[in-house]
């Protein structure tokens, strides 16, 4: 897997707004799903469907379990953005994937400007822009 897919661009993808390039890459397995993803992406779900919905986004994504100590890099992340006044515009869901992503070295894609900043103050997120 290359990929960990962000809410915002795992959305796009579902309802079908995305390059057909991209479900390639999830057919091929290389766009990663974790935990924060999930349950973002769930509480969009109704009660009727909700274990449908979870069953088919663990069935069509690799999974990617968030790392023990992710806290230490989510600490040191919000410390570089502080520093550059940047700090306040990601929720804990894309810090967590963020930290993941650095961590486990995968690229976050996205549809998400929040992703783009972090990138610009911290050069150890890779990230990726849906099209």
């Amino acid at each position: 897997m290359k990929y960990l897919i962000d809410t915002s661009a795992l959305v796009r993808i579902a309802r079908r707004q995305a390059d057909p390039i991209w479900y390639e890459a999830v057919d091929r397995g290389l766009i990663a799903l974790c935990e924060p993803v999930l349950v973002e992406t769930l509480t969009a779900a109704d009660a009727k469907s909700y274990g449908r919905a979870e069953d088919d986004l663990r069935n069509a994504y690799p999974w990617v379990p968030v790392p023990d100590d992710v806290w230490a890099t989510i600490g040191a992340v919000q410390h570089e953005l502080a520093a550059k006044s940047q700090h306040q515009g990601l929720s804990v869901a894309d810090h967590l994937v963020l930290a993941t992503a650095i961590r486990l070295k995968l690229v976050v894609l996205h549809v998400d400007a929040d992703f783009e900043t972090v990138s610009r103050v911290v050069p150890q997120l890779l990230q990726e822009r849906l099209t």
